[in-house]
C-alpha cells in the first residue's frame, strides 16, 4: 500500500539543518544534535583531512562539535547551518595550525606551482605494486589535490562539497574574484598533473 505524499513527509528523517539546530537550541535534546552530526560529520571531516592529517582532523572535528554543543541562542549565521558549521571547522583548523606554527599565509597573487607539481611527481619513487595501484585515476586525482597550496585546495574542496563561489567567498572572508582565481588555478594544476600522469 502506498502512503499519501503528505504522510510520507512525516517519516522523512531529512529535516533541514536549520530546523534541527533551532530545535536543538530550544530543547537541548540530543536527538537533534545527533541528526546534525550524522548529516555533516563526514563532509566536514573530509574537508579537515584534506587540509591536515588524520590526528589533527579528528581533534578539530571534536572541538568543532563541542563548540556547537555550547550554542545557546539563534544568530543570523544560523540561516545557513552548513556554511556556519564549515566556518567553525575552518576557523578551528586555522587556530590549531597557528598554535602549532604550521600556518602559512599565501600572497594575493597565487604562485604558479605547475612546475613544482611536475618535479615533485617525478621525484616520487614507486615500487612496482604501488605503480600499478597509482594508475587508478582517483588515486592520481587525490595526489593532485593534495599537492595544491592550502587556499586553492580549500576552495576546491568547498566547491566539491556543494558551496557556490559566493558562499566560499563568504565562508573564507575573501573576495568573489579571489575565490574564482583560486578555483581556476586549482583546476589548471589538477588538469596539468593528470595530463602528466597519463
Amino acid at each position: 500500500m502506498k502512503l499519501p505524499s503528505m504522510i510520507k513527509g512525516w517519516f522523512n528523517p531529512n529535516i533541514s539543518p536549520e530546523i534541527l539546530l533551532t530545535r536543538y537550541i530550544a530543547t537541548s535534546k540530543d536527538k537533534y544534535f545527533i541528526l546534525l552530526v550524522e548529516q555533516f560529520n563526514q563532509p566536514i571531516y573530509h574537508y579537515l583531512l584534506s587540509q591536515s592529517d588524520k590526528a589533527m582532523a579528528e581533534d578539530i572535528i571534536q572541538s568543532m562539535w563541542l563548540k556547537v554543543i555550547k550554542i545557546k541562542e539563534i544568530h543570523q549565521a544560523h540561516n545557513n547551518v552548513k556554511s556556519w558549521l564549515f566556518t567553525i571547522a575552518r576557523n578551528t583548523l586555522i587556530d590549531e595550525l597557528r598554535r602549532q606554527n604550521r600556518w602559512q599565509t599565501q600572497p594575493l597573487d597565487e604562485p604558479d606551482i605547475s612546475s613544482e607539481l611536475s618535479v615533485l611527481s617525478q621525484t616520487i619513487n614507486y615500487t612496482l605494486e604501488q605503480e600499478s595501484e597509482n594508475r587508478d585515476r582517483l588515486t592520481i586525482f587525490n595526489q593532485a589535490v593534495t599537492l595544491l597550496p592550502f587556499h586553492q585546495r580549500e576552495a576546491f574542496i568547498f566547491q566539491q562539497e556543494g558551496f557556490s563561489v559566493l558562499q566560499i567567498a563568504e565562508l573564507t572572508d575573501e573576495s568573489f574574484e579571489t575565490i574564482k582565481s583560486r578555483l581556476r588555478y586549482a583546476r589548471t594544476h589538477i588538469k596539468n598533473f593528470l595530463e602528466n600522469k597519463s
